[in-house]
């Protein structure tokens, strides 16, 4: 069985409390791809990849429309862990065509969530053992216990690898 890593950057990489300290040190907090990421975050993202062998990572965060190739630039560039394997489609573009005089059904809104859905059906159409870290709940319910609900101050902590590596196994 496949199994999936969503991660979203703002929140979860990008952490306020980095960015801060960034500041405050007078240090620079951006390079060519955009804000840096707090190397706590990343050190226990790592634990997570390292823990689930075979994980796909897939990139929900809004950083993805700079285009998958981009995205592994990113990747390599800042030496970060794994590989992206892919990005979530952009589900933004289909709330265009929604006719909001006659619009009942707000599980549409949650924009994240129906691109997670869309990639699990076109990429685990038999499955998938998934985790998403993110710090807004842009969710489906079915997805909900899924959800490792990131603080944003702080990004992914060691608590919330184990969650992850517990939903990936």
């Amino acid at each position: 069985m496949k199994k999936a890593l969503f991660l979203d950057f703002d929140g979860v990489l990008n952490t306020e409390k980095y960015q801060e300290d960034l500041r405050s040190s007078g240090k620079k907090g951006w390079d060519g791809f955009g804000p840096l990421f707090d190397p706590e975050a990343v050190e226990n993202l790592k634990m997570v990849l390292d823990a689930v062998p075979g994980v796909l990572l897939v990139i929900i965060s809004s950083w993805k429309l700079e285009g998958q190739a981009q995205m592994r630039a990113l990747w390599k560039a800042r030496n970060l862990p794994s590989i992206v394997h892919s990005v979530t489609p952009d589900y933004a573009l289909d709330l265009l065509n929604i006719d909001l005089e006659n619009f009942n059904n707000f599980a549409m809104l949650a924009g994240k969530g129906n691109e997670i859905k869309q990639w699990l059906a076109q990429n685990a159409p038999d499955g998938c053992a998934y985790a998403i870290l993110d710090d807004v709940p842009d969710f489906l319910p079915e997805q909900k216990e899924h959800f490792v609900c990131i603080d944003p101050r702080v990004g992914i902590t060691m608590e919330d690898a184990v969650k992850a590596i517990n939903l990936l196994k």
